[in-house]
């Protein structure tokens, strides 16, 4: 992993994180227990203070950026931009953006390629989708045990990662 200190702060990665080595991390940025940051991720914490959750999934191409928080059991899909909070147990699709200031829910879904827009404030178990982005309705038991599903296959995966000795520092 690339890591980079920025007026005088240096990244924190709990030694449980699994990071890959095209991952960078730049200025105030903790990552939280038993996270995984996938290849070609970009946390910049030179604006603002960056933290991310334990049990948290940043996949491919991700990037945060500004002040922003990802809670705890939350996974961030592909090629995704994140520059405002993300609570607990949320799902953020491939593609979406989740700009300024703005605030996704605990128990969220943000669907493939929605923008949340600046300042916007998504209630916890809201489904969000389009450009912009609004919210579609309330989560299902369904939606929920969808989530529920991907998480222990994400766990497992760093496990078997870190099994093998891929990305360890």
């Amino acid at each position: 992993m690339i890591v980079l200190s920025f007026g005088g702060k240096a990244p924190r990665v709990a030694e449980s994180a699994l990071v890959a080595d095209s991952a960078c991390l730049i200025g105030d940025v903790e990552i939280g227990d038993n996270t995984s940051i996938w290849p070609g991720v970009v946390i910049r914490g030179d604006a603002a203070p960056i933290r991310v959750g334990n049990n948290c999934h940043i996949e491919e191409n991700t990037v945060l950026h500004g002040l922003v928080t990802i809670g705890d059991n939350t996974m961030i899909g592909h090629n995704c931009v994140v520059e405002g909070n993300v609570g607990h147990n949320t799902l953020i699709g491939n593609g979406a953006s989740v700009l300024v200031e703005a605030k996704v829910g605990n128990l969220c879904i943000v669907a493939a390629n929605a923008v949340v827009l600046e300042n916007m404030n998504i209630p916890p178990r809201s489904f969000v989708a389009g450009v912009p982005g609004r919210i579609r309705g309330e989560l299902t038991q369904h939606n929920i045990e969808m989530m529920e599903f991907y998480m222990p296959y994400y766990i497992g995966l760093v496990e078997e990662y870190k099994r093998q000795g891929i990305w360890r520092r």
